[in-house]
């Protein structure tokens, strides 16, 4: 399957489908780009357990998406072991539908894919405002560095809603790919995004009360990948506007849809 160009990148995993962030969802996205053939980025949000680890979960606190309540930094990667992120979302949960994940085990989990000739990628939000700050974009540094995927041609781009981040992940991976992530598009001003960012990531329904401002930033030399991009009409009006990268928590429907889109076309 192809998809002309464009780049799908599947949000939390295949969060419309598994829970999301969950060991299950996010080796469902890759079983899916393995079974089609399909480039695929997937995107997680990191930040620190109690005792040190970066684990992969949207929120800093547990109460929408476990049994549990609270903070998630309070607690070792232990206690977030005993959590259960899986039956909000299914009845009866599997092992992997109920298990948080581990930065460590997705990176470890592309590079196994991408050792089998699964053309997967990783788009990694570090997440803030957090209790440890820039802390985050060291501990990314390393475990990229263990990976050797602190290059250019390195599968991982380093995405962000803070631009004080995108100032230090330019510090520590001065060569990855970075995206400046907006919920406001006046956060973009005029297209001038930070220093040696090309890639604006905004929400898709800010995108449609000015679908003018897509155009505008693509003159302004810059790629536009909007989140989240989840119905075959969202696809359809973002590819109608110029933009290149689709966040969905369904890769299964973008790709599908992109591929009907320019077989049309």
């Amino acid at each position: 399957m192809t998809t002309n160009g464009q780049e799908i990148f599947a949000h939390r995993g295949f969060s419309g489908r598994y829970p999301e962030s969950t060991l299950a969802s996010y080796r469902a996205a890759i079983a899916y780009a393995e079974e089609h053939d399909l480039e695929l980025g997937l995107e997680c949000d990191v930040h620190f357990s109690a005792d040190d680890h970066l684990i992969c979960l949207h929120d800093l606190d547990l109460d929408r998406t476990s049994d549990a309540t609270g903070p998630a930094y309070a607690k070792t990667l232990e206690e977030l072991r005993a959590v259960d992120f899986g039956s909000w979302f299914t009845a009866d949960p599997t092992p992997d539908e109920k298990s948080v994940t581990t930065l460590v085990e997705l990176l470890d989990m592309i590079a196994e894919a991408r050792a089998r000739g699964v053309r997967i990628t990783l788009n990694l939000e570090t997440k803030h405002p957090n209790p440890r700050g820039t802390e985050i974009e060291d501990r990314v540094a390393e475990l990229l560095a263990g990976h050797g995927w602190t290059g250019a041609d390195s599968p991982i781009r380093l995405i962000t809603f803070f631009p004080e981040a995108l100032v230090k992940m330019r510090e520590v991976l001065p060569e990855l790919r970075r995206t400046f992530l907006i919920s406001e598009l006046s956060s973009a001003g005029d297209g001038a995004l930070p220093d040696g960012v090309r890639i604006v990531g905004p929400d898709l329904e800010r995108v449609r009360r000015d679908p003018d401002w897509v155009g505008r930033m693509i003159e302004a030399g810059n790629q536009v990948h909007v989140w989240t991009v989840n119905t075959p009409e969202d696809v359809r009006f973002c590819l109608d506007l110029g933009v290149t990268g689709f966040t969905t928590d369904f890769p299964d429907v973008v790709a599908e849809s992109l591929a009907e889109l320019s077989a049309a076309r």
